[in-house]
């Protein structure tokens, strides 16, 4: 079998660099290349916009953290991860993708969502940004399925070595949180994630295990609290994975008083009145022993849950999303 992923490396490797054209080609509104020149389609748009995304990327130390950022104005403003960034009001080490150190000031962040802005020192004006992707009037800006590219510092800054770029596709979307299957690595919290455009899509928020649990906070939550994000405004919170009920203890189990709308219990069919019996095996036996369970799990993971419902037992798998509150 032919293997595509080797083969778009190798034409990645060999080929030069140049601007991005408008249009995307046609080959990325396929599931995968169909032929060589589909491949060659491709690497010539994706090495378009290459120098840009990596040009914008930025790799960042505050403290003794270490991750990634990008510019998204000429000003200097940077795009990072919440857990990144820190408080407001932190000096910021910033090295561009050619070896320049600068000094910046961390801003606001909001630990619900892992969201952070940084402003590099200075009045330049000319510093290299990639824009973000429109927001759309209603859902997500970006679609399964849809190629990105992603870009940080895996294992922190090395400066014999460009920030590495992966290729992916989107595997999961919602509200608050993109998922990837770009290979991703402690170092790369806060770097970008692109479209085909060059647009940025989300910023590498959770990294987890295995390789597949990678998390990104999409553009739209950094845009609904902008103001707040440059005004220095430190946001809390606490973040982890989401089941979307609230109970009380009851015999044999924990009794659901609340499911929440568009969550992911609703979405598995859980119902008010149920008793929860066991969580993945676990008893259950109250609201705060769930909490506990649910917070040390990872976003994107399926549990079994074991209900009683009119005193018959039923199984439901749900997939857990990303607890931003």
């Amino acid at each position: 079998m032919f293997n595509w992923n080797v083969a778009l490396i190798a034409l990645l490797l060999g080929a030069s660099w140049s601007q991005a054209e408008e249009a995307l080609p046609s080959v990325f509104t396929k599931p995968v290349p169909e032929s060589v020149t589909d491949l060659q389609e491709f690497q010539t748009h994706l090495l378009k916009v290459l120098p840009k995304m990596q040009a914008a990327t930025v790799a960042l130390r505050i403290g003794d953290a270490h991750g990634s950022g990008v510019f998204v104005n000429e000003k200097g403003l940077i795009m990072t991860a919440g857990h990144v960034s820190g408080r407001p009001g932190k000096r910021a080490d910033i090295t561009l993708s050619d070896g320049r150190h600068f000094t910046g000031r961390t801003l606001g962040r909001n630990r619900h969502l892992d969201s952070g802005l940084i402003q590099i020192d200075g009045d330049r004006t000319d510093w290299p940004f990639c824009p973000l992707v429109p927001k759309p009037t209603s859902g997500n800006a970006s679609s399964l399925g849809d190629w990105c590219v992603s870009i940080g510092h895996p294992g922190g800054l090395q400066e014999d070595r460009p920030a590495p770029v992966r290729l992916g596709r989107v595997i999961v979307v919602s509200k608050r949180l993109l998922q990837t299957d770009c290979e991703l690595v402690g170092g790369d919290s806060g770097g970008p994630l692109f479209n085909m455009r060059g647009e940025i899509i989300g910023i590498n928020s959770r990294i987890g295990q295995p390789l597949e649990f990678n998390y990104h906070v999409p553009t739209a939550i950094y845009q609904q609290e902008w103001d707040k994000l440059l005004s220095s405004e430190d946001m809390k919170g606490t973040s982890g994975a989401l089941l979307g009920i609230s109970g009380k203890a009851d015999t044999g189990g924990l009794r659901i008083t609340r499911v929440y709308d568009d969550e992911p219990a609703a979405r598995a069919g859980v119902k008010v009145g149920d008793l929860l019996v066991t969580f993945d095996g676990k008893p259950m036996k109250d609201m705060d022993q769930l909490i506990e369970i649910v917070g040390d799990r990872v976003p994107g993971e399926e549990v079994v849950l074991e209900l009683l419902r009119d005193g018959k037992k039923i199984s439901l798998k749900v997939e857990l999303d990303m607890r931003w509150d």
